[in-house]
């Protein structure tokens, strides 16, 4: 973590507010709150870059790769990450329109600034929540379809053994529950991560003008 980053998550979260006058308090937030949602703004554009990535990866090997299989996962990701590339410009010119618009009160402008920061992690964290069951829906389908046809044709497949094991079945299952537990909470980390803690630091400053 940057030691500016660090400085401003421990005055937010350990110091006390010095007894200023009501301006000069709500200027010092009016600044915490700026820089926090600076940060907010940096990570969504981070997202982005990073899913215009993952599409560019997943357009060559969906290109280079003659796997049925993946290209048919390969387009249903393709759709998700431009929907999340839309959704998180969209976001990012929402906030940026009123980093420096402020009409009211400074409570005013950090609640209206909260709602929208709160809206947008919460539908975020629902989307990645309910994706952990529609892989597992998606993968239990992929794996039932070679049990039954024992159609192991599609280069996705290939490397499966002929004639799994319980010791394979088994290892497979456990790897499986933990790779969803892992993501369950590596998702919750990240999400944490990247805006939750600012958020945290919105709701803050507005409880410190109450």
């Amino acid at each position: 973590m940057e030691l500016d980053e660090f400085k401003a998550l421990y005055q937010a979260h350990f110091e006390l507010v010095p007894d200023k006058s009501g301006t000069a308090l709500e200027e010092m937030l009016r600044k915490r709150s700026y820089t926090a949602i600076e940060r907010i703004l940096r990570n969504l554009l981070w997202e982005v870059g990073a899913a215009l990535v993952i599409l560019l990866v997943l357009a060559f090997v969906m290109v280079t790769w003659s796997s049925t299989v993946f290209r048919w996962v390969g387009g249903f990701l393709v759709m998700l990450s431009v929907i999340q590339v839309v959704a998180f410009i969209r976001q990012y010119r929402q906030l940026s329109a009123r980093l420096n618009w402020s009409p009211g009160t400074v409570k005013q402008y950090l609640q209206e600034m909260e709602a929208i920061v709160s809206r947008f992690v919460r539908v975020y964290y629902r989307y990645c929540m309910r994706s952990i069951p529609v892989a597992m829906v998606v993968g239990g389908l992929f794996g039932g379809y070679v049990g039954v046809t024992d159609n192991r044709t599609d280069p996705a497949f290939s490397a499966l053994p002929e004639r799994p094991t319980i010791l394979f079945v088994v290892m497979w299952l456990v790897f499986s529950v933990l790779l969803v537990i892992g993501t369950y909470f590596m998702l919750k980390w990240y999400i944490q991560r990247l805006y939750g803690q600012y958020l945290d630091e919105l709701k803050a400053c507005i409880t410190q003008l109450d």
